[in-house]
């Protein structure tokens, strides 16, 4: 019976022993992915961060073509119209 308790306590120790390091394995992986996880959402803010940026350019761009359309299109009936003028001088 002596046997028996001893050969259970050495299976309890070995059992505890395991148990204790897959603990600390999985609470060495949690920390990894917790730093991980933060690096990302980190990366995701600063992603963010530069698509509005980006956004705001190209709405200012857009802004910018039109007016240089609508400047385009002023010159050229002014263009139009001096050529207009200088037909009705020469004839």
């Amino acid at each position: 019976e002596k046997e028996d308790e001893i050969k259970h306590k050495d299976f309890c120790v070995d059992e505890f022993n395991t148990n204790q390091l897959q603990t600390e394995t999985k609470e060495r992986e949690k920390q990894d992915l917790l730093a991980k996880i933060e690096d990302l959402e980190m990366t995701i803010k600063m992603l963010t961060e530069e698509l509005d940026a980006l956004k705001a350019e190209i709405a200012e761009m857009q802004v910018q073509m039109k007016r240089a359309g609508e400047d385009r299109e002023k010159q050229n009936k002014e263009f139009q119209t001096t050529v207009s003028d200088q037909r009705s001088v020469q004839q």
